[in-house]
């Protein structure tokens, strides 16, 4: 059979095998014509720009959805994002927006201090809190030598049942994120799960 979509009637066979291979070219075809379409507005002038986020969350949703994510790990329910909380939180926050440098964890507190020059987003905070994971032996409940595991504690302490963040730009230009939560985690002598 002449694969060409041009060939004429006179170099097949039957007019069935003619009919066959027009159909097979003119589904070929329209492949091809969608292809194209496709192509041709993907790169259209308005692609070039910056693409648009099809889902806008606000930080209140992305620590939540990160603190459930790493709860859900360990089978435990998600907190629930309060805005009692949240104030709390940024009330706290403001406390140290001349030096962020200045602030650390209490307790029921999670602090997260980045770099200036860096765009931080809450995902940011919540993974360098859960890394802490690595640092946490569960049979001692203790952290590694020199290591910090707090923060993922309390990330994952089965008791507490809400959480409220706050985002900071501080004077210096790095950022301070912090989680407030309740009640609150880390105590002394009792494992978080």
């Amino acid at each position: 059979m002449v694969s060409s979509c041009t060939a004429s009637v006179r170099e097949y066979t039957s007019i069935a095998s003619y009919r066959i291979s027009m159909m097979e070219c003119t589904s070929r075809t329209s492949r091809l014509l969608v292809l194209a379409a496709v192509l041709l507005l993907s790169w259209s002038p308005g692609s070039l720009a910056v693409p648009r986020r099809l889902l806008q969350t606000t930080p209140a949703q992305d620590f939540a959805v990160e603190h459930a994510h790493i709860r859900a790990c360990l089978f435990q329910r998600p907190l629930k994002y309060t805005q009692e909380l949240a104030d709390r939180a940024e009330q706290w926050a403001q406390r140290y927006k001349p030096d962020c440098s200045a602030a650390s964890p209490e307790p029921g507190v999670n602090v997260f201090v980045g770099n200036a020059g860096v765009t931080w987003l809450p995902s940011d905070a919540v993974a360098a809190w859960a890394a802490e994971k690595d640092n946490y032996d569960y049979g001692s409940n203790s952290c590694a030598a020199g290591k910090q595991c707090a923060h993922y504690k309390q990330v994952v302490w089965q008791g507490t049942k809400e959480l409220g963040c706050a985002v900071v730009d501080c004077n210096s230009g790095a950022t301070l994120m912090t989680c407030h939560y309740e009640p609150q985690g880390n105590l002394e002598g009792q494992k978080p799960f």
